[in-house]
C-alpha cells in the first residue's frame, strides 16, 4: 500500500515537472532530490508553487521515499528514460549549477 502511494505521487508530479512552470520547477526538484538527493536539493520554499493536490502528491514523495525506501524511477514505467528527462530539463537546478548567477 505505501509502494502504490509513492508511485501515484510520483506519477502525479512527473507530467507537471516536464513542464517549464515554477509548479513544474518545484515538482521536478522534489523528484530529482528523492532519486539523487547529491546532485540535486529541494528548496523548501518553492513547494508554495504547488497547488494542494500537488503538495500532497510531493510530501507523499518525501515522506515514502524513505518509508519504502525505493528509488522513484523504479517505480513507474519507463522511469529511467523519464527521470533522465527531467534530470537533462532541469540541469539548471544541480547543485554545481543551482547558484551560479548564468543560471538563474
Amino acid at each position: 500500500q505505501l509502494e502504490q502511494r509513492y508511485r501515484d505521487a510520483v506519477e502525479t508530479l512527473l507530467p507537471v515537472a516536464m513542464t517549464d512552470t515554477s509548479g513544474g520547477r518545484a515538482a521536478a526538484q522534489v523528484l530529482l532530490s528523492a532519486y539523487n538527493g547529491n546532485e540535486f536539493h529541494l528548496d523548501v520554499t518553492d513547494l508554495g508553487n504547488l497547488d494542494t493536490r500537488l503538495f500532497a502528491a510531493a510530501l507523499d514523495v518525501i515522506q515514502l521515499r524513505t518509508l519504502a525506501n525505493r528509488e522513484p524511477h523504479d517505480l513507474v514505467e519507463n522511469g529511467d528514460k523519464r527521470f533522465a528527462y527531467i534530470s537533462k530539463r532541469w540541469m539548471n537546478l544541480h547543485v554545481r549549477k543551482r547558484y551560479r548567477e548564468e543560471a538563474k
